[in-house]
């Protein structure tokens, strides 16, 4: 089924472009924005859809709550947390069977390795190894890519997605079933393909993913799962599993639930309540405990015994022999944290640029350019990474340092894979008992995994050398940075904390030397290398991410040391304070880059200079509050617009007249009916301060439907207007056609008032395109004998029955009759939407859009009529920007041409300066 992407842009567009649009949308290319194709934007872009995150208050919809009882309500939050905890343990199922199939990938791959090295090292033909993980890894890379290619979304690590997701952008197909099976198999390959990538981010959107999808208890891909059960079918409650699901997945990949719920608070979500946290804190705990039982199982332990709570284990830090650090080491990890955000700074800007490249040039191409990409940094990095180890590691005897920890049980079986995690490769001790055994420090962590990498980074004493973590450094910051943003799964918080655990390793050395040159500096002589090399992954991590308060928790709660959380802390806020004076967050970056209409939580600077009257569309496509379905299914045709407001207009005599003292409107009601099957009826509208607006139809004119809606031509039902005093005729009363009128439309009078006539649009409400389209599936309409009253009624929970996915009108067929016919619209719109006055300044637009989350905001000026529109598009960054700089240039343009006409002085001491066009003082 067809989807609209570019519903949010109220532009005015011709039929050319809109046919455009509708060819290009048949055709399954992403709809690019007119706008900015027009202004010549080198990187290709899309305008996004938002979410309805209000509440539509129609008919059907009170009536639907009408309905409710107290034990419903009951039911409804006893589900809400029944759901959260399914999502919780299903995300830490998928997370178990993400971990295990990792491992065997890995054992597959380096089992055949070691069994060709081990024929040809004595040999000297290692080359015949390296083909072998070239095969693997490439193979690999191809089959991660060639998953992104069915669901282009799938790429990446999924946060900034989720993030837009969650602020309330329409990403299109970022919760689908077949987008999880493209990240969760996805990252399979991509991390044991040998990429400097990690799997906890794709774990978070899996999370998400699993989130919305268990929450609808339904799928569209598999239609037989159906469970009737309509209740948080709805953006605004699919907005909080998701959440939910996020947390989940960010406590699944570092056994940090709390931190899960941090998470999605600082990074994630814009819209929180306190029920919500405690809901998804339950869900977090729930997916810590999923994977731990099952993960467990697989280390020796017996099915209940939990002993493996995360994807992540970064070991014990806390030792009897020395202290993790002291108040002097903290100068130290404040300058870390100064180094760690140049380095990230450095990491995005790098990064940006080979972003915009690969936008600019490969995703233009087609997907065997984006699949070629992927095995072309496969092969690159096993090449850099076997070439490192050969040529460039250090083969360090084991008898001069201590391969496990101090403070390890030798009787642990974990110590043993520990000691067993040191690589041998390339060294004169290989394959020979006899020998002093050496082991190759460069292919112990190049050719391990970098979970287990980054343990030996965190507790291996005195093993790596300077020359070995530098250009470890090196090199993965450059492929880091070619890695991300690839076409395949690609997580971001495990490679920077393995190059950031390296640069704090490194650091540590150097003050270990500095320390034995100078035996006076004795808080250097109780170093621990695993505190700096925990402090360098934090400073590095918060340098290219911008996070504080959720990643100091997950990093305490991952590594089971709460000493830790002051350096932690304060290494992050050194990092994201120097980071922030260069550039963004990478996500934020990467959002900016794809010009998602993402909201901050803040306006931009210096915005009071504007009001709603500079950022509105004025613009309208509006129709009338019975309208011919012809005319509807014209205006679905013509625009992609994804909400229409609902009018009647007005001549200028005719709007009421207000005190000057007077600042606030009222948008009179137009009626309502008591109940589905009832008659129609009318309410009265009833003012003090507004004259009555009397009807003489003798000097009466007609006004016809807007079958196009912007031109006035056609036909439907015009209201009279809703004056002062002035009580509204019923309906059917005054449903009485004349003869000549039978068969062309209905006419109903309107006063003839003194003066040139305006057509002004008196505001009564606001419709959805998919309402629309929902009227039109069902047969929402009715003739003119019959009457508003022969106009079926659709319930609320029909009219969202194909939710998330509804048809779209080229999917509904109408013969010539039924387009003839007449559609009530008045029901079924949202009669009390959140408005704004045209004369609001721009932060309280800003806010009041963002806070409540809308997708529209008509504005509205005295009386009730209404100006124009505010969309998501409209209040971005970008825009607002240059809609400042435009009003700031009109006004000096307005300035130098009053200066212009300027009359001439005969004050002799005033003359003119022709060349500057001022006036100047002779002196």
């Amino acid at each position: 089924k067809r989807e609209w992407y570019v519903c949010c842009r109220d532009h005015q567009m011709s039929l050319t472009e809109s046919d455009h649009l509708i060819s290009s949308e048949k055709s399954g290319a992403s709809l690019t924005s007119t706008i900015r194709r027009r202004k010549g934007e080198e990187l290709p872009s899309k305008d996004y859809d938002s979410l309805d995150y209000d509440v539509c208050y129609n008919v059907p919809y009170k009536h639907m709550v009408r309905d409710y009882k107290k034990r419903t309500y009951y039911h409804i939050q006893l589900m809400r947390w029944v759901l959260v905890g399914i999502i919780g343990f299903s995300t830490g199922i998928v997370a178990f069977l993400i971990d295990i199939s990792v491992k065997e990938l890995f054992k597959l791959k380096y089992s055949a390795f070691d069994k060709v090295y081990n024929m040809t090292f004595d040999q000297g033909r290692v080359v015949l190894g390296f083909l072998v993980l070239l095969g693997f890894n490439c193979l690999f890379g191809f089959i991660a890519s060639f998953l992104i290619t069915l669901e282009p979304v799938a790429a990446g690590s999924g946060i900034p997605e989720i993030k837009c997701y969650l602020n309330g952008v329409k990403v299109p197909h970022v919760t689908r079933l077949t987008t999880l099976f493209s990240k969760g198999v996805g990252v399979l390959f991509s991390v044991a393909g040998g990429f400097l990538v990690g799997k906890e981010g794709p774990m978070i959107h899996s999370g998400a993913i699993i989130g919305a999808g268990v929450s609808q208890l339904r799928s569209m891909f598999f239609k037989f799962i159906n469970i009737p059960y309509h209740y948080f079918r709805s953006d605004r409650d699919k907005r909080d599993f998701v959440s939910s699901g996020a947390a989940a997945g960010v406590a699944a990949a570092f056994g940090a639930p709390i931190g899960g719920v941090l998470f999605s608070l600082e990074e994630g979500s814009s819209f929180w309540n306190q029920s919500l946290t405690w809901r998804t804190l339950f869900c977090s705990f729930s997916s810590t405990f999923a994977l731990n039982l099952f993960l467990s199982r697989t280390i020796g332990l017996p099915f209940g015994l939990l002993g493996a709570p995360s994807l992540v284990d970064f070991g014990i830090f806390n030792t009897e022999e020395k202290r993790l650090w002291n108040a002097y080491h903290l100068i130290i990890f404040i300058a870390m944290g100064v180094g760690g955000g140049l380095f990230g700074a450095l990491f995005n800007h790098i990064n940006t640029r080979i972003t915009e490249y690969r936008m600019k040039f490969l995703h233009r191409r087609r997907r065997a350019w984006r699949i070629g990409e992927a095995v072309l940094i496969a092969a690159v990095t096993t090449t850099a990474v076997f070439i490192a180890a050969m040529l460039l590691g250090t083969c360090v005897p084991e008898d001069t340092t201590p391969i496990v920890p101090c403070h390890v049980n030798l009787d642990d079986p974990n110590t043993l894979d520990f000691k067993n995690e040191t690589k041998t490769y390339f060294c004169p001790s290989y394959g020979n008992t006899e020998a002093t055994p050496y082991y190759n420090d460069m292919a112990t962590l190049l050719f391990n995994s970098q979970e287990k990498a980054i343990k030996q980074l965190f507790h291996q004493t005195g093993a790596f050398t300077l020359p070995t973590l530098g250009i470890l450094f090196i090199v993965y910051f450059l492929l880091a940075c070619w890695t991300y943003g690839a076409g395949i799964p690609s997580g971001l918080f495990i490679p920077t904390l393995l190059i950031g655990a390296a640069y704090g390793r490194f650091v540590a050395i150097v003050f270990k030397y500095i320390a034995g040159a100078a035996p006076s500096l004795t808080f250097l002589t109780n170093l621990y290398p695993g505190t700096y090399a925990l402090i360098g992954a934090a400073s590095f991590l918060g340098g290219v991410v911008r996070m504080t308060i959720s990643l100091t928790v997950i990093l305490i709660e991952s590594t089971n040391e709460i000493d830790y959380g002051l350096p932690i802390m304060l290494t992050l806020m050194v990092a994201k304070w120097v980071g922030d004076m260069f550039n963004e967050g990478l996500y934020d970056i990467h959002i900016e880059i794809k010009q998602t209409p993402l909201l901050g939580w803040e306006p931009p600077y210096n915005m009071d200079r504007l009001s709603a009257t500079d950022v509105m569309n004025p613009t309208l496509r509006y129709m009338y509050p019975i309208t011919r379905v012809h005319s509807v299914v014209r205006l679905l045709r013509t625009t992609v617009h994804s909400a229409f407001v609902i009018v009647t207009p007005v001549d200028t005599a005719s709007v009421p007249q207000r005190p000057q003292n007077v600042s606030d409107r009222h948008v009179p009601q137009l009626y309502a009916r008591k109940s589905f099957i009832g008659g129609y009826s009318t309410t009265d509208f009833d003012s003090d301060t507004e004259e009555d607006v009397s009807v003489d139809s003798s000097s009466a004119h007609p006004y016809s439907v807007n079958q196009g809606g912007e031109t006035s031509y056609g036909t439907t039902v015009i209201y009279p207007p809703l004056g002062s005093e002035a009580r509204l005729a019923n309906l059917s009363a005054s449903y009485t056609l004349p003869e000549s009128s039978r068969g062309r439309g209905i006419q109903f009078a309107y006063a003839e008032q003194k003066g040139t006539p305006k057509k002004l649009l008196l505001f009564h409400g606001i419709i959805l395109r998919s309402q629309l389209v929902m009227l039109l599936k069902n047969k929402a309409f009715f003739s003119e004998e019959e009457g508003p009253e022969g106009q079926e009624e659709i319930s609320h929970v029909e009219l969202t029955a194909d939710y998330p996915r509804y048809p779209t009108v080229f999917d509904i067929y109408l013969n010539e009759t039924e387009k003839n016919m007449l559609m009530d619209l008045s029901l079924y719109m949202n009669p009390c939407p959140y408005t704004i006055s045209n004369q609001a300044p721009l932060p309280q637009v800003f806010n009041l859009f963002r806070t409540m989350g809308l997708r529209h905001l008509p504005v509205i000026r005295d009386s009730g009529i209404v100006v124009g529109i505010i969309t998501r598009h409209d209040l971005t960054h970008e825009r607002l920007h240059s809609i400042l700089d435009r009003k700031k240039q009109l006004a000096r343009e307005d300035r130098l041409r009053k200066k212009d006409t300027c009359r001439p002085t005969t004050d002799p001491r005033l003359i003119v300066n022709e060349d500057d066009d001022v006036f100047t003082r002779q002196v």
